[in-house]
């Protein structure tokens, strides 16, 4: 079999042509799966907003279930009534003194 130099530029033609669409099909694979709006990348990004709006969503449930406490404490409980006036608001009762200690 006598390859003759039309025959060979046909392979080469062809050669190229498949590294052509290789490379075209590649590209639009990229293009489509990991850059695109459905693609690797913008998943991984969504997974990772959804894991931060989940655990702000357990800290303010656990911040709400604590001033839920908190409000129960306040509507019934007498003796932590007092301790808040005392601490926050530096009451007293009658004969008690308050000191107020300052750092240096």
């Amino acid at each position: 079999m006598v390859t003759t130099e039309k025959g060979r530029k046909e392979n080469s033609i062809r050669n190229l042509l498949r590294v052509f669409i290789t490379l075209f099909m590649a590209t639009l694979f990229i293009l489509i799966f990991v850059i695109g709006d459905y693609g690797l990348y913008q998943i991984y990004v969504l997974n990772k907003d959804k894991d931060q709006t989940e655990q702000s969503i357990r800290d303010l449930m656990r911040q709400k279930d604590s001033l839920i406490v908190q409000k129960e404490n306040l509507e019934h409980d007498l003796e932590y009534i007092k301790r808040i006036a005392r601490e926050r608001y530096r009451m007293a009762k009658k004969g008690e003194k308050v000191f107020r200690v300052i750092e240096k």
